[in-house]
């Protein structure tokens, strides 16, 4: 056999060793990997027999405990989170609603005024009035105050609850207001059993349209018996 033929043999086989000594090496990792996951495997398992088996030796002794009494009946002082239940509902401070001028020469005997606003305080926008102004057949005065009329008759005017409390600027968008003043001046009514109705009606319609709810001037909630007594005084 000359040299080069040795050479090509001595290759072949250092070639043939390469391949065995690395398919040797998959086959050890393969089965290193197999233990590990098998090992793995049943130490998860027997962790969880013993959680299991703790976790059932603890319910058997709760329930030993309450068949014996000893957590008495009161479940009903069982609170869930006692330190949320304790805390009491925060009110937020009553803002200051504006007066407005037109109101300031009616004497409160003779007004029947009531405030329509949201109870968290939060502001309406000008485009939210000026729809309710339209589907309630609304309209503005040359003062800016809206006002209600049918038949040349003036029912009953309305103010802004904040500053300058006309709506001149409603078609601004800023213009904001933190609620609507509904109100009478029986001086000058001409039939007040009539236009408290009529009030009443509108007032019913804003409520609607603007998801707000009604306040007498003490800023307390309208009744059915609050209004009841207005009817029997405007009556006598």
């Amino acid at each position: 056999m000359d040299a080069s033929a040795l050479r090509w043999v001595l290759a072949i086989i250092g070639i043939v060793l390469l391949v065995g000594i690395y398919l040797f090496g998959l086959h050890q990792s393969r089965l290193r990997k197999r233990a590990a996951v098998e090992t793995f495997t049943r130490e998860e398992i027997d962790s969880a027999f013993i959680e299991d088996e703790q976790l059932r030796e603890e319910l058997d002794n709760l329930n030993q405990i309450m068949s014996q009494g000893d957590l008495g009946e009161d479940y009903d002082q069982i609170t869930m989170n006692p330190a949320i239940e304790d805390i009491t509902p925060v009110e937020l401070p009553l803002p200051e609603l504006f007066v407005a001028d037109v109101l300031a020469d009616i004497d409160e005997q003779y007004l029947i005024s009531y405030f329509l606003k949201h109870a968290d305080h939060r502001l309406i926008t000008g485009e939210e009035i000026e729809n309710a102004i339209m589907h309630s057949k609304m309209g503005l005065n040359a003062e800016g105050y809206l006002e209600f009329r049918e038949n040349d008759e003036l029912y009953f005017n309305v103010s802004s609850l904040s500053a300058p409390g006309h709506f001149s600027d409603i078609g601004q968008l800023d213009f904001t207001s933190l609620g609507l003043n509904c109100f009478i001046d029986l001086e000058t009514s001409h039939d007040a059993e009539i236009s408290y109705e009529v009030m009443l009606k509108k007032i019913d319609e804003l409520v609607r349209l603007l998801n707000v709810k009604v306040y007498q001037s003490n800023h307390e909630l309208l009744t059915i018996s609050n209004i009841t007594e207005v009817r029997k005084s405007l009556k006598g």
